[in-house]
């Protein structure tokens, strides 16, 4: 294909060829007896010249300017000859008619190859077009996998924080750190366990919005901890599964939202939810990977619960839910070298039921089992904050008050034991009232070492047995 720049060159030097060969055969007629090597240079000249300007014009203008000068040529050489009467104008006319000839036929040739040229341009801008199309996604698809790589790596430090922590607290708070961290999205993060008695759900852990509502989770969740499934909406105003009354009280709060399940061993244990005030904030790769953290949290906070329940039971009792003897001394030796350093008091109280095997041996074990929680269950219910309660053995219960003298904790004593009779057990539409001895010493107007303490008042439960029992014995 021949440039329109290098069209309009060719054009100017076709014009300017015939001009100078209608210039020189004019000086060619006018001249009188000229010697015969002027004729010839002259008619070489001449011919070059018309032949140049032809050619060009049927290359630079095609049909049109070809014609027009090839006409024009001929008709400048037969105007001369017949104004000067000289011999072989006729000739240089049918070479000049030859001479267009081959540049039509030039001239269709470089129409042929410019159509092909165009062609093979067109495929050639084409493949560029697919080929710069195939880079761009290309370009996509690794920004694509480069943002799933950073999500993914950042999931590991998910499982790797999420082992190094053992309570359920600090794994609930930590699971709304992750969630706004690998997801990188702006929006509250909310964190629902659920109450296995209830079967309700209740907030445990949340980010954003510290004004919540609805603590035991909206419609929303309830929907997501029916059906056991992962739940994204992009505008709430959208929605049809929804009730619409629902759907316009939720409009002010957030319009979009992605929720998981918590699922251990194929219950949910909990709901993981993040929602924000912009319509279409999440995806579903958002989604999923909730779902991951979700199934993640479920898995630590099952081994924080499991973990909890051990540690409780290395310091509680298995029937009653008090403290272990070995724990319960423990605490007791603390409390003594506390009240030392401090100076100040503390009672130490040792409990018997009355009359205790004669109710195992008339109703069986299992009912002296039931007694002590039943007891277990009222104590525990009438101690203070930082006040202690124990299984020292069999039906022993060991109660120590904590800054406390002995007319006061006498005077609690009488409280419990008045309690626990005025509150008769009933089994089998029988009604037993229980009674119980009580055993007291006090720090440090009866000692200052736990052992004497612990000497002292069970000396003092001993003789309260042999007074009559149902009574406690301070002296």
């Amino acid at each position: 294909m021949v440039p329109s720049r290098n069209r309009l060159i060719l054009g100017i030097l076709s014009i300017i060829s015939l001009i100078a060969s209608i210039y020189f055969l004019s000086k060619f007629s006018v001249r009188l007896n000229p010697p015969a090597a002027f004729y010839i240079n002259l008619a070489i000249t001449i011919i070059s010249g018309f032949n140049i300007a032809i050619l060009f014009a049927w290359i630079a203008s095609g049909a049109p300017g070809g014609i027009f000068i090839t006409i024009l040529s001929i008709a400048t050489a037969l105007l001369f000859g017949l104004r000067t009467g000289l011999p072989g104008y006729p000739a240089l006319a049918v070479a000049f008619f030859l001479t267009s000839f081959a540049g039509y036929r030039c001239s269709r040739d470089k129409n042929k190859l410019d159509a092909l040229y165009a062609l093979k341009s067109e495929k050639l801008e084409e493949d560029i077009n697919l080929l710069s199309n195939s880079a761009d996604e290309r370009k996509k698809s690794i920004g694509f996998l480069e943002e799933k790589l950073d999500r993914y790596s950042a999931l590991k430090n998910v499982v790797e924080s999420l082992s190094t922590v053992l309570s359920l607290d600090g794994v609930n708070k930590l699971i709304i750190q992750k969630v706004s961290e690998t997801l990188g999205k702006a929006g509250r993060v909310l964190l629902f366990m659920v109450n296995m008695e209830r079967q309700e759900l209740m907030l445990s852990a949340s980010s954003g919005d510290p004004k919540i509502k609805a603590k035991k989770g909206d419609f929303f969740d309830q929907w997501v901890l029916k059906h056991r499934r992962s739940l994204i909406i992009e505008d709430v105003a959208k929605d049809f599964r929804f009730p619409a009354e629902d759907v316009d009280e939720s409009k002010g709060a957030f319009r979009s939202l992605i929720v998981a399940p918590m699922v251990s061993e194929d219950k949910i244990i909990g709901i993981l939810r993040m929602d924000s005030p912009r319509e279409c904030a999440y995806t579903q790769d958002d989604l999923r990977l909730l779902d991951i953290i979700a199934h993640l949290g479920a898995v630590s906070a099952e081994n924080a619960m499991l973990y909890s329940r051990t540690k409780e039971l290395a310091i509680k009792d298995g029937l009653t839910g008090l403290f272990t003897r070995r724990y319960f001394m423990e605490r007791f030796h603390e409390e003594v070298k506390r009240s030392a350093t401090k100076k100040g008091a503390l009672s130490f109280l040792i409990l018997d039921v009355d009359h205790f095997k004669d109710y195992n041996d008339r109703h069986g074990h299992m009912f002296g089992d039931l007694i002590l929680k039943h007891l277990a269950d009222m104590i525990s219910s009438m101690m203070r904050d930082g006040d202690m309660v124990g299984r020292y053995g069999g039906e022993e219960i060991t109660m120590l008050f904590c800054g406390m003298g002995k007319l006061d904790a006498l005077a609690q004593s009488e409280k419990v034991r008045k309690a626990l009779k005025a509150k008769p057990f009933i089994l089998r539409r029988n009604t037993i009232t229980i009674t119980v001895s009580i055993g007291l010493s006090s720090y440090p107007e009866d000692a200052a070492l736990e052992e004497e303490l612990i000497r002292i008042a069970d000396e003092r439960l001993y003789k309260a047995k042999v007074q009559g029992r149902d009574r406690v014995c301070a002296a």
